[in-house]
């Protein structure tokens, strides 16, 4: 987002920091995994990431498997649907506030994979993020749309 006026904000969430911040004693890699995006092995503390994913996957993906770690998923029932969806949706509301998703969409309008790219996460993310969002935030982003079709600022 730093190509246009007022686009010059650091992102808000960096997984990579987080990671290191709080699980110092994780081992993150990256490694061909054959189009699996993330593995997590708790046993061994590692997290390994899809080589031949672009950054903007590979960021998705690490802040993924951290909500794992956050939310607690563990055993055979980790991946289950629900712990998946939970996950993901954590992962999004990291690395997509509010307001920066306002301002890709008021930037890129309706082409998903501009407001992926300006906001540095892979287009699955951005969907379940769009998908599930709170009332609350959805009038909030009828109501940014509304006065920027209007002339106004919010």
């Amino acid at each position: 987002m730093a190509d246009r006026p007022g686009g010059d904000r650091a992102l808000t969430y960096d997984p990579g920091r987080d990671a290191a911040e709080r699980y110092p004693d994780w081992v993150i890699r990256h490694r061909p995994l054959g189009g699996i995006p993330e593995v997590l092995c708790r046993r061994r503390k590692v997290i390994l990431i899809d080589r031949a994913q672009g950054w903007p996957a590979k960021r998705s993906a690490l802040a993924h498997a951290l909500a794992h770690l956050d939310l607690g998923h563990t055993g055979h029932h980790a991946l289950d649907d629900l712990n998946e969806h939970e996950a993901e949706l954590l992962a999004a509301r990291r690395l997509i506030p509010l307001d920066h998703l306002v301002d890709a969409v008021l930037w890129a309008g309706e082409c998903w994979a501009e407001v992926a790219d300006q906001l540095t996460v892979d287009l699955r993310l951005l969907r379940h993020r769009c998908d599930h969002l709170h009332p609350s935030e959805r009038h909030a982003i009828k109501r940014h749309l509304a006065n920027h079709r209007l002339g106004q600022t919010a």
